[in-house]
């Protein structure tokens, strides 16, 4: 997929959907972005790049460094980046692939390079064939990223600095690098292992045709896009005044891949009921709300406190389904697979339902 391509009738659309979207969320919700996966990192204020500073000037890995001298809203370079993955993983910095003092660093490389230091490469590697046999193309890069994700090596800057997020093919700052650092310097020792386990799902993704396919394919082809709030599009936007990169936030997600889309079929967007989570879930008939055992590929779920039992006014969250088992979804990491047949998101899980 071409990322740099827009058309006329998404633009317009985009921009009549996100002012009534934006208004009809904000008086539900406050404008802050989901809760983070890493906890353990400490909160101070609301600047994350600074939180990892502490981390990794606290770990004392990096002799000489200080707040000063970390300069997270640079651009990131070859030499640096190879500062922080050695900081990061003492065995195995020094032999990962290197990128010259002057060279474009970006999200993808950031990503791809610790994957490699974490030992992970054969495990990107496995994702990409696992998707590839059920039908999908595979762009480069794509299996890092979802492995990236699954390890919580990314996470979702605040809403006020939006303007900051970057997608894997775009360039990367230092603070993108020093949270990557500060996140594997807090790993409690399960993420290899869970991230493993996730992968080797994709091994019971079904294959799919018609709309489902092509929605599926578009859900793969944005995981990387980071979370922004009321984002639809995968170009920059300007969002409640302000210009903001490309992303999605949780809706405008399944609302882009199944509705928004040129291809998608015209039926789709009525289906959907609205374009917020509240609006999906509101608007689904009894005989609408999936259950769990009849949910199918390109089934959106949707997800609050409540679960099963919760009222359609608390719904939160929304994603969509590629399996009985993952869905791909917008949330604390970007656009990133995860699972939703256990844990957080199962206990969380309301119905599903059908758009295409």
């Amino acid at each position: 997929m071409t990322f740099q391509r827009t058309t006329r009738t998404v633009a317009l659309v985009l921009v009549v959907l996100v002012a009534f979207s934006g208004v009809a969320d904000a008086k539900r919700k406050k404008k802050r972005k989901p809760a983070r996966a890493v906890a353990t990192l400490p909160a101070e204020g609301r600047n994350l790049h600074q939180s990892a500073i502490s981390v990794v000037l606290a770990a004392g890995v990096m002799p000489g460094a200080t707040a000063e001298t970390m300069r997270p809203d640079e651009p990131l370079d070859g030499p640096a980046l190879q500062a922080f993955v050695q900081a990061a993983f003492p065995k195995t910095g020094k032999r990962v692939r290197q990128i010259a003092a002057g060279q474009t660093v970006t999200m993808g490389d950031v990503n791809a390079i610790f994957v490699e230091a974490a030992g992970m490469g054969p495990t990107a590697v496995r994702a990409e064939e696992l998707i590839a046999n059920a039908g999908y193309v595979v762009r480069p890069g794509l299996g890092t990223e979802i492995v990236a994700r699954l390890m919580r090596l990314r996470t979702n800057l605040d809403q006020a600095e939006d303007a900051k997020e970057h997608a894997w093919y775009e360039q990367a700052s230092r603070g993108d690098a020093i949270w990557s650092t500060a996140v594997v310097l807090k790993w409690g020792g399960w993420e290899k292992q869970s991230a493993i386990d996730t992968v080797e799902l994709l091994a019971q993704v079904p294959q799919t045709a018609g709309p489902q396919h092509d929605a599926i394919q578009r859900a793969f082809d944005f995981i990387g896009m980071p979370y922004i709030w009321g984002g639809t599009s995968e170009q920059p936007q300007i969002l409640f005044g302000a210009n903001t990169a490309g992303g999605f936030d949780c809706s405008g997600f399944t609302w882009r891949i199944l509705a928004l889309d040129p291809t998608a079929p015209k039926q789709a967007a009525k289906n959907f009921g609205g374009r917020t989570t509240f609006e999906m879930a509101r608007t689904a008939k009894p005989e609408q709300r999936l259950p769990r055992e009849a949910i199918q590929p390109a089934d959106i779920l949707l997800f609050g406190p409540g679960g099963l039992t919760g009222a359609s006014d608390g719904i939160n969250h929304t994603g969509m389904a590629i399996s009985p088992q993952l869905f791909i979804h917008s949330s604390g990491q970007g656009v990133a697979l995860a699972r939703w047949d256990t844990g957080y998101y199962l206990d969380r899980l309301a119905f599903g339902k059908r758009i295409l």
